[in-house]
Formats: C-alpha cells, structure tokens, sequence
C-alpha cells in the first residue's frame, strides 16, 4: 500500500523489459491466423544459462551485469554458473531501480474507495469510441482469442485495456509474466547472506486522495500507445518466442537484430505528456531514477572489490546504452560489444 498510486501508473512502462530489445523498424501488418499460432511451439525449455555477463571495472572493483530479459517460457528455468559464482564472491547486489512514494498509514486505508474504476476512460466513452475503426476491429479479433467476452474492459483507457490484453495473451502463450531472473537473483543473494539494495527515488505525496483524483480527471493521449500494443499482438509473437530462444541461449547478437514493434514510447510518452503527469510534476522521476541508479552504482565501484547488479538487456543493446554511459564515464568494460573497449581508470 506505500507504493499504491506510483506502480501503478509507472507499471505502464513495462515496454522497457519487455518490447524494446533494439533499435528496429516497425512490423504494422495485418493479423494472420498463422503468426498468432506459431508462438505456441515454444522451442526452449529446461535449464538454460541467459547471456554471458558484462563486466564493469574501476581500478581491481569489479561490476558484474546480468541483463534481464522478459516475457520468458513458463517451462525455461534459467540457471547461469558465471552468475552465481558473481553474486556468491560480491558484497552487493543491486536490484532494478525504482520510483516510491511515501503514503501514511491511515492515508492508504482512506484511499481504498478512490482507487474503483480507477482505469476506466474519464469521460466514460468505450474503446470503440475513442480508437480508429480498423484498430478497434483487430482489438476485438485478439480479444476474443485471448481475453473472452469480458464487457468491462471496453470501458478501459485504450492503455490499460492494451495492457490487460498484452498480458493476457502472453500468459496464455506460454510466457511468464513475472520476472523468474530477479527472483533467483534474490534467492542466491539470500542464500548466501549478501547485501541486496533496490536504488530507489523517495518522493511524498502530500494529498494523495486529490492525486487520485486528478488521475481518474485527467485526459491522455493513449491511442497510439493502444494502436502499437494492438500491433505487436498482432504480429510479433513469434518473434517474441526467437527474442526468448536467443536470450536463453546467449545469442545477444541473434537478440539484437530481430525486428519489433515496440510500444513502449508511445506509452511512456502518454503517461509523462498527460495533464496527471504535469500537475503532480512526474515529468522528471524517470531521470531521478535513473540519477539515483548511477550513484548507488558508482558508491560500489568505489567501495566495493565486486558488486552486481540486473539491467534490461533492451538498455544494454540500445546504441546510447547504459554501458556506453558508463564509459563516458571513464570505466573499462568488457562484454558483448565492449571487449575491445578502453578507458582511462
């Protein structure tokens, strides 16, 4: 509940870890029976060992980085030796950053009855009425094959009902959701008694009940976010299965050039853009969170012989990526990309 109104809204992010794995063109074709089916043979299952590390080094400090990678089969179960013998020989682990903010206890409890219809389109027009004819038309062809009948939902904002579909639909493809590297990284580092820190940007707010409200008021522009998701589901779920294999396997390279169409800024771009966004003044918390990740990251490197940390590999693969920051930033790197690299130390 201390985190109740910010995931929310900062969960529509998602696109982060789970589309943009590069730089690509976009795939806008129409929806075939045959692309929509093919993702049900996945192809790896069992244990696989995910990507070879990164290594980030200042002076003999050492930072391990693991790129995370989702959705991935329900049936992989990633098992990586390099990363283990990391964490075991690290003083820290570092989690994915996260914004937070602080909400009283008695804040939360009176805060429950505002967060009802919470999705829904403030005005109270249906998807039908706010998305362009021939997108409303494949939205109802995948929400029939992955959702059902379920009338609510067509009172959604376009970037929620994009949402509930999107993980709807990966589920019932043989993806998991949730995010099976960051629980094993947390259950090694537990096992062996590890430190383990969560970067996180602290922000209050100061009337949380009027913060709902202006969310539940506010316009957003969240067609084109809606359009994409709707795109993606459409065409790129056998891809998604490949973009699964060529993580698992280690195969960054494969990863790196496989076409897809990516959401993700359009959504982000919705949620920074709309008036909600302005007037509780959010526009600035993903450079915070970003700031904030750099230094725990650069205390570490300085105090620490050997850190580890989780990264999306999408940031990894990105041509302005966090390891092309880190060197601007004077530190060697090794790893895929990296090895021939030099920095001053």
């Amino acid at each position: 509940m201390r985190k109740l109104l910010f995931p929310l809204v900062y969960s529509l992010a998602f696109s982060s870890v789970c589309f943009a794995q590069a730089d690509t063109p976009e795939n806008t074709q129409a929806l075939t029976d045959g692309a929509a089916e093919k993702v049900d043979e996945i192809v790896i299952v069992g244990e696989q060992p995910g990507p070879t590390l990164w290594k980030v080094f200042k002076g003999d400090h050492v930072l391990w980085i693991l790129g995370t990678f989702g959705p991935l089969p329900t049936k992989l179960h990633w098992r990586s030796q390099q990363a283990e013998d990391a964490i075991i020989h690290s003083q820290e682990v570092f989690m994915l950053p996260v914004a937070h903010a602080e909400i009283g206890f008695f804040q939360q409890l009176a805060l429950l009855p505002s967060v009802i219809g919470l999705k829904n389109s403030p005005d109270g027009s249906t998807l039908q009425e706010k998305v362009p004819a021939d997108v409303y038309a494949r939205w109802l062809v995948l929400k029939e094959k992955y959702i059902g009948k379920d009338r609510s939902i067509e009172k959604y904002r376009p970037i929620f009902a994009g949402h509930e579909l999107l993980e709807t639909a990966q589920k019932k493809s043989g993806f998991d959701n949730d995010n099976m590297i960051v629980k094993r990284v947390q259950e090694i580092a537990k096992k062996h008694k590890i430190k383990v820190t969560t970067p996180t940007y602290e922000f209050t707010l100061e009337q949380p009940r009027q913060t709902l409200k202006h969310f539940k008021q506010a316009e957003m522009d969240d067609v084109a976010c809606f359009t994409k998701m709707v795109d993606h589901m459409a065409t790129d779920l056998d891809n998604m299965r490949l973009r699964a294999n060529a993580w698992a396997t280690g195969d960054l390279a494969a990863l790196a050039g496989l076409p897809i169409t990516d959401p993700g800024s359009e959504c982000w771009d919705a949620i920074m853009k709309s008036s909600f966004a302005e007037q509780e003044g959010m526009q600035d918390i993903p450079a915070k969170v970003e700031a904030e990740w750099y230094a725990r990251i650069d205390e570490a490197l300085t105090n620490n012989a050997s850190s580890f940390a989780l990264v999306p590999t999408a940031e990894m693969l990105k041509s302005e990526s966090v390891m092309a920051k880190m060197h601007a930033k004077g530190y060697r790197i090794e790893g895929f990309g990296f090895d021939a690299v030099k920095a001053d130390e």
